[in-house]
């Protein structure tokens, strides 16, 4: 028997258009005949019962990356969550090297400038939550993405979430 990969992204695709498919059929109970509904309703479990292994693997990769973002707020004394989820290690080197100064704008605190010490994902998320202490913000505390600056290849610029 052979083995078959599915990538996060397809699998991101597959689910959320199950969840499309489960939505329409909601919208059509009463219009389409029980019968189609019935059959509409066991293709789209079959689908989701597909989707189970992958399931487990993506539930097993977020607890594991979880527990290492976790791992490394604490040893670091860190107070921000971690939630850059495409990022599996925080000692492995960020892209953004060019980026000296990390800047959070994009929130309810002051605007925070803070330098970036070191070329590891770690070293961004030390910076991130420095930036977000000091901004007085302690609603937006979780760490979403890091975008290069159109203006200055010398700044990146952090976007937070609650």
């Amino acid at each position: 028997m052979s083995a078959y990969t599915i990538t996060k992204e397809e699998f991101k695709n597959v689910h959320n258009g199950a969840w499309e498919i489960r939505q329409a059929i909601e919208h059509l109970d009463g219009i389409l005949s029980n019968d189609l509904i019935t059959k509409l309703n066991a293709g789209i479990n079959k689908l989701e019962l597909g989707l189970d292994g992958v399931r487990t693997q993506d539930q097993t990769d977020f607890d594991s990356k979880y527990e290492h973002y976790d791992s490394v707020r604490e040893g670091l004394g860190l107070s921000t969550t971690w939630s850059v989820y495409e990022v599996s290690d925080l000692n492995d080197r960020h892209p953004h090297l060019s980026a000296v100064t990390l800047r959070y704008e994009n929130h309810w605190g002051t605007p925070v400038e803070k330098g970036i010490v070191g070329a590891t994902w770690a070293a961004l998320y030390v910076a991130a939550n420095a930036c977000i202490r000091d901004s007085g913000d302690n609603h937006h505390t979780f760490i979403e993405q890091f975008t290069p600056s159109e203006s200055d290849a010398s700044v990146l610029l952090l976007s937070t979430g609650s």
